[in-house]
């Protein structure tokens, strides 16, 4: 028998930075989704990603299960998330992977319980909860929950360039530039947090696009001045950042023309650079069980 366990990816966050001298991000789950499936009696054993494999083991070692049961389950994962841009792959496969345990464990766990097991394994992204929320990515805290987000997409600006995130919060002085950006990122989550509960796009875009000129102090984005000037002439509510990877997000309403504004970006130099260039619904974070993710993928 095989169990399934689906996750989303993110297009970066909405904003991240230094609170309380602690990091906090925000991020949001798009239409694209990483599939674990396990299943028991196999003659060969896929073993599946390193970290994937440790996510199911966490889950044994909770239920107090023996770890040693799990060498007998195959695990495949199938993804449709680019890895290295800061979209969330590694977060997704752990997370889709952790609930397809409890799935052939008939265990449930809160979107906090699967975090929490999560950042046990590396820093994580606040997808893995129902709703979005201030989150410590290196603790799985939350520091505040918010409101939701109806009827957007996304246009992506996505690179060949890849980026590892390790790499980033090693970098000299990371938490010193940071610290320089404390202010407008204090600003930033405030504008994100009004923004969410009155389900104003301009708002959320606003926080979005000062985050993301924020954090040019620790990796610059080639284009971001342009993409944004772009967003503006478009009517679009703001430009969102992979804080530690490569990919860009324009934020819209979901009945505004991405067709023209894409047909644009392409071409502009900028195309050089972001060779990928396509559209994502936002949705709702959380894993999911297959049936779930079957009726998502039906709507339009």
């Amino acid at each position: 028998m095989k169990f399934y366990g689906v996750c989303p990816a993110s297009c970066g966050e909405f904003v991240q930075g230094f609170l309380d001298n602690e990091e906090y991000l925000s991020s949001y789950a798009i239409n694209l989704f990483s599939v674990a499936t396990l299943e028991e009696g196999k003659e060969i054993i896929q073993k599946g990603p390193k970290k994937s494999r440790r996510a199911m083991e966490l889950v044994f070692e909770r239920f107090g299960l023996p770890v040693d049961e799990t060498k007998n389950i195959s695990l495949n994962i199938k993804s449709q998330i680019p890895v290295g841009k800061g979209m969330a792959s590694s977060t997704a496969d752990i997370g889709a992977t952790i609930k397809a345990t409890l799935s052939m464990l008939n265990k449930t766990l809160t979107g906090e319980e699967i975090s929490k097991l999560a950042v046990k394994i590396e820093a994580t992204d606040s997808l893995l909860l129902n709703q979005h929320s201030i989150f410590n990515p290196l603790t799985a805290d939350i520091k505040k929950y918010l409101g939701g987000i109806n009827d957007a997409k996304v246009v992506i600006l996505e690179p060949s360039d890849i980026l590892d995130t390790k790499s980033i919060r090693m970098t000299p002085n990371y938490k010193t530039y940071k610290m320089q950006n404390k202010e407008i990122i204090k600003k930033s989550f405030e504008l994100l947090d009004e923004g969410l509960a009155k389900n104003d796009l301009n708002l959320i875009g606003k926080a979005c696009t000062y985050s993301g000129l924020a954090n040019e102090n620790i990796h610059k984005k080639p284009f971001l001045e342009k993409i944004i000037d772009i967003s503006n002439k478009y009517g679009c509510y703001g430009v969102n950042i992979a804080h530690s990877g490569t990919v860009i997000g324009i934020l819209m309403h979901r009945e505004m023309d991405d067709i023209r504004l894409i047909e644009y970006l392409r071409e502009d130099e900028m195309s050089k650079y972001y060779k990928k260039i396509y559209t994502s619904d936002i949705i709702d974070g959380k894993v999911r069980e297959e049936e779930e993710w079957n009726i998502l993928k039906t709507q339009k």
